[in-house]
């Protein structure tokens, strides 16, 4: 008996996963719990162990994109049913009907149309789908899988696509180099959320700069104390232990949207913006608010380096309050950073930069100027209430002894 084995749903937001590696050739006797194969979600990377045991056909190839609940594979009981569903199949790619048998009993295959006139080609749907990505035209694919021949499969468009890349060209003085990057996986779900945050929701980004001279100093403070305290102070902890203790003051940012309905939670989630080779990943710090400044340190620390190496549980990139993107380590003074909804509200904080300024009693010195940014949806936060908060925040940063508190 054939079973089918379909794209896994990983957490309630997955719709669709994306095949990043197979740990079994096609055709081998799989047991019950052993890993497979690897797929990627908008969030990580995942295994999966078959729930089934017999012989493995693959349907859906490596880098392939299948929505969840769509099968993926199919095992087979007994070698001998394997092969008869198969047909000798070796590869990922779906068997094509049979040609219609003639008057004789035999399959009659139909003498191939002129080039001019050709208008219907035999390919499986792998390999259309290649044709469709590469923009070729499978009429000029020469075919030679299937029973007679004269079905194009995905090695047949992999090779028209490999000599075309060998022919010679027109001769040039300058040749372009282009390399196809997949569009898949982590940061094709990154690409889709950042768009649908700005269509569904009312954005608007405000700035001032402020001075954190005193913040630098009393960092540097923290940081002669590493042995004491049993880990490294950095500025950007501070800024999370700061935004915290605003954000909690105004239970309308610290809040989240659905369109129809305002949730204004009691504790910080705080939601931590980091940057990895696989793209964007947002880690949360649980009720932040009740951390001292050591514990969020090392929880922010613990987090920003698992997802880096891709290590984030399931959950632990849900259920944010409010959200702190720092680009202070690049040369970057001000952006306007993308709402992570359901939130209402990020916080952004730019690089510090050293500025000759006026002091109250008019005398010139040099200071130390960061700007910060926050990006609210204004369908619930007004201007009014972002007011507020940027007078609270530039507070707390220019008397960064109260940050601690």
């Amino acid at each position: 008996m054939r079973i089918d084995i379909a794209m896994p749903k990983a957490g309630l937001t997955m719709v669709e996963g994306t095949i990043s590696e197979w740990k079994v050739p096609e055709g081998t006797e799989i047991q019950k719990g052993q890993p497979i194969m690897e797929y990627e979600n908008e969030k990580n990377t995942i295994e999966y162990e078959s729930l089934h045991g017999g012989f493995l056909h693959i349907l859906a190839p490596v880098g392939e994109t299948v929505e969840v609940g769509q099968p993926i594979a199919w095992v087979a009981e007994t070698q001998e049913e394997y092969a008869a569903l198969t047909g000798g199949a070796s590869g990922p790619e779906l068997p094509a009907a049979a040609p219609a048998p003639s008057a004789a009993g035999t399959p009659a295959a139909a003498p191939e149309a002129p080039q001019a006139a050709r208008r219907h080609v035999r390919a499986t749907g792998l390999a259309r789908k290649m044709a469709r990505q590469a923009g070729i035209d499978l009429a000029d694919v020469k075919a030679s899988s299937g029973p007679d021949g004269r079905r194009i499969a995905a090695k047949d468009v992999r090779a028209y696509l490999e000599a075309r890349k060998a022919a010679p060209t027109a001769v040039s003085t300058v040749e372009d180099e282009v390399t196809e990057i997949p569009w898949t996986g982590v940061r094709k779900a990154i690409a889709k959320n950042m768009y649908n945050s700005l269509q569904q929701s009312a954005q608007c980004t405000a700035m001032c700069e402020v001075d954190v001279t005193e913040l630098l100093e009393l960092r540097r403070k923290l940081a002669a104390s590493e042995v004491r305290l049993g880990c490294r102070i950095t500025v950007n902890d501070l800024l999370c232990m700061a935004t915290c203790k605003v954000v909690k003051n105004h239970p309308i940012i610290n809040a989240t949207f659905d369109g129809s309905t305002l949730y204004a939670h009691k504790h910080v989630n705080l939601s931590l913006a980091v940057a990895t080779e696989a793209g964007l990943m947002v880690p949360v710090i649980r009720n932040a608010d009740t951390l001292s400044l050591v514990e969020l340190s090392r929880r922010a620390k613990d987090l920003g380096v698992r997802a880096k190496e891709k290590r984030l549980q399931n959950g632990e990139q849900s259920g944010g309050t409010f959200t702190i993107s720092n680009v202070g380590m690049f040369p970057i003074d001000m952006s306007t950073p993308i709402l992570n909804l359901p939130e209402v509200g990020i916080f952004g904080f730019g690089r510090s930069v050293k500025k000759p300024v006026y002091l109250p009693d008019g005398t010139l010195a040099p200071r130390d100027r960061m700007c910060m940014y926050l990006t609210f949806d204004h369908r619930v936060v007004d201007g009014l209430e972002v007011g507020k908060v940027f007078e609270e925040m530039q507070y707390l940063l220019e008397h960064p002894e109260l940050i601690t508190v």
